[in-house]
């Protein structure tokens, strides 16, 4: 066995405690007992909270939730993986327990480091290179609006990343067993779209692997690397079997995989999203620079960039007349870039140093690098622009694999910040390792002509821009609309002071930061000259870059992520405390939904989340609803209050209103909600979804029912019975029973949203068909007599996802050890030697 050597590890260890010390202090309000305000958290903790009460009742997490929209799988909520053997607990030991975001942030760091050692680079500059990656500009961003399960899938993207590179080189134990963990832990954050753009990576990754080793004509190697990166990553993939299969299954029905109803008005197609709602969140192709100069495209659309002192835009707001003031604030937006309407919360900047290193690595590192990362950079660029750059968009949505699913190509802007950062690594590696100096500053001159190029494309953009947004122009449009001359001649002048002064704001904040990322170069510059020219000690070089690469990410994230970001744990918990009306809803005790309009009807089903917090809500907030609700949301639910039908079917018992005097929250009850079930005298059959979809704005769902033609031989006649009765016994998420009375055949409509991918219906135990009623709803013709009517939801893609998710844990256990054990064994000497 070898024996340990602690000389070895000691930069290691030190990276470990370098990485906590960080994570610790940036993050000292959490240890402080203080929470981080995450409104994104929040509304996932009032998406979760039916899912939990049901753990309470039963044990378990349920695969159905009632806390939302009526009802729908909770996969994407709480996730639903009870796996006993799973590798995922490995991540949690990682973490250590510490409160958030202390644990993601060392997570990042550690999985970087990995990769940096992977690649044999010096273990300094790996400690340097993690914590840039780690502290990023976006990802303490995203972490303040409340994306964790992104940040998690950021941190573990290095080590799956790292773990391929040890297959590629012929580490083929250790390197299928961590891929396989890692692939399964970077699974298991789900964030699908980040996954999704490490797979991009592994891609272009891979394409240069296979391509170096059929030049050298190794076959064996490349055919062994294939057949086990393949094997890992289908065992990570099957270890989260249950949420994928699930997920996959569930995706099919909500508007990620289209709607019957979609035309040129809607966000989706008949397959997936549509063209304008996929390329949603476009940046502009120049907009890439505030990877380097943070604030080249102002910044943020709800900070305040510019100190309140040095911004026209506010003192042009203080010479107005206060009123005037208050509605002109509304349009004070920094952010200029392409996500134009919609706006962002910051830059992802990745640093002027990294950036630096990087553009320099672009001609010092070894090709087969710089060929496939150059080439990967381009195309997530070229992504990110999307309708920008429309007809290349359009074709990756139509043909690049499952890429019409997502939206934001903004997002795709991770891939770059990873790449820049492992570049920058290998840059500063290459420069200090480099024993032919000679050479190396001939490479570093033509590298300085590369990052003088960047530099003068953002001075082109800075003089040709007119630093203009269309919230400027809306503005300007509103008041050139005013039809009375004399007060449009009050106004014009000052609004139009405001907007200019905005202009220079913006044009300030592109000029500080060219000034800024030059500073911060020119240290860098200063720093690879003396490296080059053996002028300091490596190791100072190291420090100087990390030190100053920490000021710079570090002077931009504060912003964004402070201590004005955290509250006290009691003042956070009274988001979760219920309103007066809240608790004279809760009075009742039986079996209802409520509407919360307090905040409008659009904000009710996009963003009213916290309300199932208390109650089964009607709205909430989810970004993969199901596609037939929201045909439901779009075409009835929007038309509020000429909507009512469709409340009613719902179950909508109580109404959230604000009182117009005072804009307090005043309960409403809605006396015709028709309860849990009820039996229709009469069934109306509809060619096709559109036409059911219109018939729901004027009919009566207490006494019709409204199905679509081709179910018409599954129903026979039905003779109503005013005697009948149908009653719901008991509701647990997964189940549901009735009990039913009736001398004469029935058509029963239950207020349950219809979902054939799980739920099976039983008339005193013999499976009995679920009919599409109302277009969301269940329907089933119930026979005379006296019957137990249960609901019971058993996705098959669960069953079969468990079992596969228990079986490929537990070979992975296997391989790890294997790994270990491997690692541990003497290698074999030459004798002769």
């Amino acid at each position: 066995m070898n024996r340990i050597n602690w000389k070895a590890l000691m930069p290691h260890a030190l990276a470990v405690v370098i990485f906590l010390l960080v994570a610790l202090i940036y993050c000292k309000p959490a240890l402080e007992g203080k929470v981080l305000q995450q409104h994104d958290v929040t509304q996932w903790k009032g998406m979760a909270q039916n899912s939990f009460q049901a753990k309470e009742r039963t044990g378990h997490f349920p695969l159905w939730t009632n806390g939302m929209f009526g009802g729908m799988p909770a996969y994407q909520i709480t996730g639903i993986s009870e796996n006993p053997v799973s590798v995922g607990y490995l991540g949690d030991i990682i973490l250590l327990g510490f409160p958030k975001p202390v644990g993601v942030f060392f997570l990042a760091c550690l999985c970087f480091y990995f990769l940096t050692q992977v690649l044999s680079i010096n273990a300094y500059i790996g400690i340097v290179s993690a914590l840039a990656y780690t502290y990023a500009t976006y990802n303490p961003i995203i972490l303040a609006a409340g994306h964790d399960t992104k940040m998690n899938a950021i941190a573990y993207l290095p080590a799956v990343i790292g773990a391929l590179i040890l297959i590629y080189n012929k580490k083929y134990i250790a390197g299928t067993a961590l891929t396989a963990l890692f692939t399964a832990l970077l699974l298991g954050a789900n964030h699908l779209q980040i996954t999704y753009y490490g797979f991009l990576i592994i891609l272009f990754m891979s394409v240069a692997f296979a391509i170096s080793c059929i030049k050298a004509k190794d076959w064996k190697h490349l055919g062994k690397s294939a057949g086990l990166a393949i094997m890992a990553a289908l065992l990570g993939i099957l270890v989260n079997a249950v949420t994928i299969f699930t997920t996959y299954e569930y995706a099919k029905k909500t508007i990620r995989g289209g709607s019957v109803l979609a035309d040129s008005t809607t966000n989706v197609t008949k397959t997936g999203l549509s063209k304008d709602y996929a390329l949603s969140y476009s940046v502009y192709k120049t907009e890439p620079l505030v990877m380097m100069f943070p604030r080249f495209y102002g910044g943020s659309s709800g900070q305040l960039e510019v100190a309140q002192e040095k911004s026209q835009a506010i003192a042009a707001l203080q010479q107005m007349p206060q009123e005037l003031a208050q509605q002109v604030q509304r349009y004070m937006q920094f952010y200029w870039g392409g996500i134009d309407g919609v706006g962002t919360s910051g830059p992802p900047y990745a640093g002027a140093i990294v950036c630096f290193l990087a553009l320099i690595g672009m001609v010092i590192v070894d090709k087969k690098y710089t060929y496939w990362m150059g080439a990967a950079i381009l195309f997530t660029f070229m992504l990110s622009w999307g309708k920008y750059l429309e007809g290349f968009n359009v074709a990756m949505l139509k043909y690049l694999p499952v890429y019409d699913k997502f939206r934001a190509p903004s997002m795709i802007l991770v891939v770059p910040t990873f790449l820049l950062c492992m570049l920058a690594a290998l840059s500063l590696n290459t420069i200090i390792n480099t024993e032919n100096k000679t050479l190396l500053w001939e490479k570093y001159k033509k590298g300085l002509i590369v990052v003088a190029a960047v530099f003068g494309i953002a001075v082109l953009v800075y003089l040709t821009s007119d630093f203009s947004n269309s919230s400027d122009k809306t503005l300007l449009g509103l008041i050139s609309n005013i039809s009375d001359a004399t007060q449009r001649a009050q106004i014009e002048a000052p609004v139009k002071s405001f907007v200019d002064g905005l202009r220079e704001d913006r044009k300030s904040l592109v000029l500080g930061d060219l000034l800024r990322t030059l500073l911060f170069c020119a240290v860098a510059g200063v720093a690879v000259f003396a490296a080059i020219k053996q002028k300091i000690n490596s190791l100072i070089i190291i420090a100087v870059i990390g030190l100053f690469a920490m000021i710079d990410v570090f002077g931009i994230n504060a912003k964004y992520l402070n201590a004005d970001n955290y509250q006290d744990a009691t003042e956070y918990a009274n988001n979760f405390a219920p309103s007066a009306a809240d608790q004279e809803i809760l009075k009742d005790t039986g079996y209802y939904r409520v509407l919360n309009l307090t905040q409008g009807i659009s904000d009710a089903f996009n963003g009213g989340a916290l309300t199932a917090y208390f109650h089964k809500s009607v709205g909430g907030y989810h970004p993969a609803k199901l596609s037939i609700y929201q045909d439901l949301i779009e075409n009835q639910l929007y038309k509020f209050p000429n909507c009512m039908p469709s409340l009613n079917m719902l179950n909508t018992k109580y109404l959230i209103m604000p009182d117009p005097q005072t804009g307090q929250a005043t309960v409403q009850q809605n006396p015709n909600a028709l309860g849990a079930a009820w039996l229709v005298k009469s069934v109306e059959f509809k060619d096709g979804p559109a036409a059911i979809m219109q018939s729901l704005s004027s009919f009566n769902p207490a006494e019709t029912a409204i199905l679509d033609q081709k179910d018409k031989n599954n129903l026979s006649t039905i003779q109503y019975d005013s005697t009948a009765s149908i009653q719901l016994l008991k509701n647990d998420n997964d189940a549901a029973q009735y009990k039913y009375k009736a001398s004469t055949d029935q058509f029963a409509v239950f207020s349950e949203i219809f979902y054939d991918a799980g739920w099976k219906a039983f008339i005193d135990g013999k499976e009995s068909t679920i009919l599409q009623t109302n277009y969301v709803l269940r329907g089933m013709k119930i026979p005379a007599g006296e019957h137990m009517i249960e609901f019971k939801f058993e996705p098959n893609s669960y069953a079969i996802g468990s079992k596969a998710a228990v079986g490929s844990s537990i070979i992975i256990w296997l391989l790890l050890l294997g790994a270990i054990i491997t690692g541990f064994k003497k290698p074999k000497t030459n004798n002769a030697s």
